[in-house]
């Protein structure tokens, strides 16, 4: 249960209503108690689909910080994504373990980039010009976005202790 009462869908404004539409899970719900902020965040959260990054590196990502937040909301949002993005079981194990020896000498650079970001806020020099080996500058940029995004995201569903929806909701309807 959460530690806030989340509003029920029937009893939301049309406002309301409407940016629950976008995105109609229990995260919504959670955001819809912060006035102001729901709109800012569901439109940079469905920005990330028309950026620069694939979606296979834009699920790794988000993949590798919801382990390192311990977020299963986000794992559960995420791994089919993951799936269809091209990521195989073997693959996402050792993104969230972060056993990446096996894995490609880019998703290596990224996952090394994610969890210096996550764990110390700034990159060391070597990370960061080990991924610039493979990104852009413009990808490099989302990448560091991004993982403050879903860091934002991690801490404000577990410290409020937002349930996981039954399934995945669909991104299609957020841009």
């Amino acid at each position: 249960m959460a530690r806030i009462i989340l509003p029920e869908v029937d009893s939301l404004t049309p406002e309301q209503q409407d940016l629950y539409q976008r995105f109609p899970a229990n995260l919504t719900r959670a955001l819809l108690r912060t006035g102001a902020c729901t709109d800012g965040y569901l439109t940079l959260g469905a920005s990330f689909r028309q950026g620069h990054l694939c979606a296979k590196d834009r699920e790794l990502v988000i993949l590798r910080v919801a382990a390192l937040s311990h977020s299963a909301y986000e794992r559960m949002q995420h791994v089919e994504i993951a799936r269809q993005s091209g990521w195989r079981e073997s693959d996402i194990d050792a993104i969230e373990d972060g056993d990446i020896q096996k894995l490609d000498g880019k998703t290596q650079a990224v996952v090394r980039f994610t969890d210096e970001c996550v764990n110390h806020v700034k990159v060391t020099g070597v990370v960061f010009h080990a991924l610039r080996c493979y990104c852009s500058e413009e990808e490099i940029a989302e990448i560091t976005l991004l993982i403050g995004h879903y860091m934002m995201t991690a801490r404000f569903l577990e410290t409020l202790e937002v349930e996981l929806d039954e399934r995945p909701t669909s991104w299609e309807k957020m841009a």
